[in-house]
C-alpha cells in the first residue's frame, strides 16, 4: 500500500522494498529517491527531500549522474564566445589536470573533500606550476554553472583562494637597459622594444598594431586588436580579451621621433599596413621575433629576461610618475585594480625607503651650548 502525498509518495514494490518518489517541480515528473527495506526509511528520505524542495535546495538526483568530464566538455561547448586562445587554454587545463583525476566522477557525487584531495594532489606533485594549478581551479566556474543549471545543489569547490593566481616576481631592468635592448635588437624591431618598455604594450598588441592606430600628430596610439597564435600555428586577429584592453594611450614624447623613423622605414604601406610586419609583409610570427629577442637579451647578459618583463618596466615607471589606480588600469589595459595596486604598493615601499634615508641625513646631532652659541656672546646675543 502506498502512502500518498501532494508532491511525493511512498509505495511498496513487488520485491517487498519501499520506494520513495518526489514530484520534480520543473517538469512534474515523479522522480525516484531510491528503494528501502522499511517504510520508515522511505518516509524519512521523502520528508528530507520535501524539506529541501521547500527551501529551494533540491534537484533531481538523476541530473547529477553526468560525469565531470562529460559536463566539462558540455560547458566548453556552451561558451562559444571564448576567444580561441582562451578556449585552447581551458580545454588543455581540463584535459591535462582535471579529467585524468576526477573526470569519471559523477558531478552529483563530487564532494568538497574530493575536490580538496584533487587540488592537494596537484600541489604535492610539484607540477604543473602554481599558476597553472590556480587556472585549473576553473573547475569552480564549471560547478557554478552546474548549480545554475540545477544539475547539482551546491558548488563543491570551496577552497579559499584556490583560483587566485599569484604572479611570479618579474625581472626588473632599468630605463637605460630598455634603451640598450632597443639598440641591440634588429633595428626593424627597435620601436617594438621601446613601446613594450615605456608604453606597456603586450606582444600580441604590437603584432596587431597598424598605421591607422598610430597618431603621431597628437602623440596617441590606439589598441583595438591583437594577434594570437594557436597551437596549430594559425595566427588569429581579434579584439583584446577584455574591453579594458581596448584603449588609447599617450606616447611619451621621446618615442615620437623613434616611431616616425620606424614608420618611414619598416612599417607596411599606408593606411592600414602593419607597424611591425614580417619580412614578407604579413603578420610577424612569434618564433621569428623570439630569435631576434634572444639574441638581443643575451648580448646584454640578460638571458632570463622575458619580453613581457618590459611591460613590467612600463607599469613601474607609470606608477612612479604618480598615476592613480584608474590611470594605471587604463594604461595597463586591465579591468581589475589588483595589478595596478601592486605597482602602487611597490612605489610606496620605495618612497618609504627614500624617506628613511632622508631621515638619516637630516637627523639632528647632539650639540653643546657652546657649539650653539659662542662663549663670548651674551645671553642676548650681543
Amino acid at each position: 500500500m502506498a502512502g500518498r502525498r501532494t508532491t511525493g509518495s511512498v509505495r511498496k514494490r513487488e520485491s517487498g522494498q519501499w520506494q520513495a518518489r518526489l514530484r520534480d517541480p520543473a517538469d512534474g515528473r515523479l522522480v525516484s529517491l531510491g528503494t528501502f527495506q522499511t517504510k520508515a526509511e522511505a518516509d524519512r528520505v521523502l520528508t528530507l527531500a520535501l524539506a529541501d524542495q521547500a527551501r529551494g535546495a533540491w534537484v533531481d538526483p538523476s541530473r547529477g549522474r553526468i560525469t565531470v568530464e562529460e559536463y566539462g566538455k558540455r560547458w566548453l561547448a556552451d561558451h562559444p564566445q571564448l576567444r580561441p586562445r582562451t578556449y585552447e587554454l581551458y580545454e588543455g587545463l581540463l584535459r591535462l589536470h582535471v579529467f585524468p583525476n576526477i573526470g569519471r566522477v559523477e558531478i552529483g557525487k563530487l564532494t568538497p573533500s574530493a575536490v580538496r584531495r584533487w587540488y592537494a594532489g596537484l600541489v604535492a606533485e610539484g607540477r604543473p606550476g602554481a599558476t597553472t594549478i590556480a587556472k585549473s581551479y576553473r573547475l569552480h566556474a564549471i560547478c557554478a554553472t552546474a548549480v545554475a543549471d540545477e544539475v547539482i545543489v551546491k558548488n563543491p569547490c570551496v577552497i579559499e583562494g584556490g583560483g587566485k593566481e599569484r604572479a611570479p616576481e618579474r625581472s626588473v631592468v632599468t630605463a637605460a637597459e630598455v634603451w640598450a635592448l632597443a639598440d641591440a635588437v634588429d633595428q626593424r624591431f627597435r620601436a617594438m622594444v621601446l613601446l613594450a618598455g615605456f608604453v606597456g604594450l603586450r606582444k600580441g598588441e604590437l603584432f596587431g598594431l597598424t598605421r591607422a592606430r598610430v597618431d603621431l600628430l597628437h602623440g596617441l596610439i590606439s589598441i583595438a586588436e591583437q594577434y594570437q597564435q594557436l597551437k596549430d600555428g594559425r595566427l588569429v586577429l581579434g579584439p583584446p580579451k577584455t574591453e579594458a584592453g581596448q584603449r588609447t594611450l599617450a606616447i611619451p614624447p621621446p618615442l615620437v621621433p623613434e616611431l616616425e623613423r620606424h614608420l618611414a622605414t619598416y612599417a607596411g604601406p599606408p593606411p592600414d599596413g602593419l607597424v611591425f610586419p614580417g619580412e614578407k609583409g604579413g603578420p610577424l610570427r612569434p618564433h621569428v621575433w623570439q630569435v631576434k629577442w634572444d639574441k638581443a637579451r643575451r648580448s646584454l647578459g640578460l638571458p632570463g629576461l622575458h619580453f613581457h618583463d618590459l611591460r613590467h618596466v612600463a607599469n613601474t615607471l607609470t606608477a612612479a610618475s604618480g598615476a592613480s589606480t584608474k590611470e594605471l588600469m587604463h594604461r595597463m589595459g586591465h579591468a581589475s585594480s589588483a595589478a595596478a595596486l601592486r605597482y602602487q604598493h611597490a612605489t610606496r615601499d620605495r618612497d618609504a625607503a627614500i624617506a628613511a634615508t632622508l631621515g638619516d641625513l637630516i637627523k639632528p646631532k647632539p650639540a653643546s651650548i657652546t657649539e650653539l652659541r659662542p662663549p663670548e656672546a651674551g645671553l642676548d646675543g650681543a
